[in-house]
């Protein structure tokens, strides 16, 4: 299997300054079909950096859980790279080996250029910003967000926990993306309601083309309004449960370096952007099951938070 050189020294510096892995640990390495070769130089980084290291494949998912074999070698792995096309972030697996005390950087639809350009970053500033934010979130009650192309959505946070991708996974049980850089909450079920237009990502679906109405109701997507993105956001979601029309998440871009590129592990921790995403949370403080999570990138958004503005139309003031 083809080697990428610089993907292998870039991944070694994750394994040992984001990860902290050691000798004596068991590193897991989970590719599938799409993201073999990549996931394999993963694999090669953690044997050159003499730690045991083991790589299993995957099939290419949309949904559900990962298959048995993946889960079981999940829950016994001590450091985990995640380089599958679909999130493993929310699925069950993952929160068990979390329970056990694994480290885990979830890296969904990882690819060559991301790898090879958007994995350093200024993770000390990030690790101060997020932890900020997410501080600001655990002691909030309400969001709104607001766009010049017409966002206007309130959402309800009251007795959730923000939480913050910092990049830095070395504590037991510690989760986040690489490259990181986000502050996020899962906000509560049931309620929330107004216009959401996206206008830059939507994972699984890809760059929005032109822009995607979402009117939300009672925390629910009750109409998708749009062309072309539009069509294809509804064609993603016709083979998806109910829970997936539902809100699951509303998180902060905190990396100055990344830059909008169509692809949702990066867009989303964008300086100036905000992505709030739908169908499953549980992983992440909510309660809501689903066999999918799913995010939504907008642009130069004004946000308050209790009222008070933090974020005025991409620029951050707080």
């Amino acid at each position: 299997m083809n080697v990428n050189r610089k993907i292998v020294e870039a991944a070694k510096k994750l394994i040992i300054n984001c990860m902290g892995a050691k000798k004596d640990e068991q590193l897991l390495i989970v590719g599938d079909e799409k993201t073999s070769e990549l996931a394999y130089s993963f694999c090669v980084a953690g044997r050159e950096c003499q730690i045991p290291t083991t790589y299993v494949e995957a099939p290419a998912q949309t949904k559900g859980e990962p298959p048995a074999p993946v889960s079981a070698a999940m829950a016994e792995a001590d450091v985990e790279f995640l380089l599958t096309s679909m999130s493993y972030s929310h699925v069950n697996a993952r929160i068990e080996a979390t329970k056990k005390g694994a480290r885990i950087a979830s890296m969904p639809m990882m690819n060559t250029n991301i790898a090879e350009n958007y994995l350093d970053a200024d993770y000390p500033f990030i690790k101060k910003v997020s932890e900020k934010l997410a501080d600001l979130l655990t002691e909030a009650k309400v969001i709104r967000i607001v766009t010049d192309k017409g966002t206007d959505v309130t959402l309800y946070i009251e007795g959730r926990t923000g939480l913050a991708d910092t990049g830095d996974l070395t504590q037991i049980s510690a989760l986040g993306n690489l490259p990181a850089g986000e502050a996020y909450i899962a906000p509560l079920e049931n309620v929330g309601d107004g216009k959401i237009v996206v206008d830059g990502c939507i994972a699984y679906v890809g760059p929005v083309e032109d822009d995607v109405v979402l009117t939300l109701k009672d925390g629910r997507i009750i109409s998708i309004e749009g062309n072309k993105s539009a069509t294809a956001l509804k064609d993603f979601l016709s083979d998806k449960d109910d829970e997936a029309w539902a809100i699951a998440e509303f998180g902060i871009g905190t990396n100055p370096a990344a830059k909008i590129i169509g692809h949702p592990l990066v867009d989303e921790k964008v300086w100036g952007t905000v992505h709030i995403a739908f169908g499953m949370n549980v992983s992440m403080g909510g309660t809501r099951q689903s066999n999918i999570h799913y995010d939504c990138i907008i642009n130069s958004p004004t946000v308050w938070i209790d009222g008070q503005k933090i974020i005025d139309k991409g620029e951050h003031i707080y």
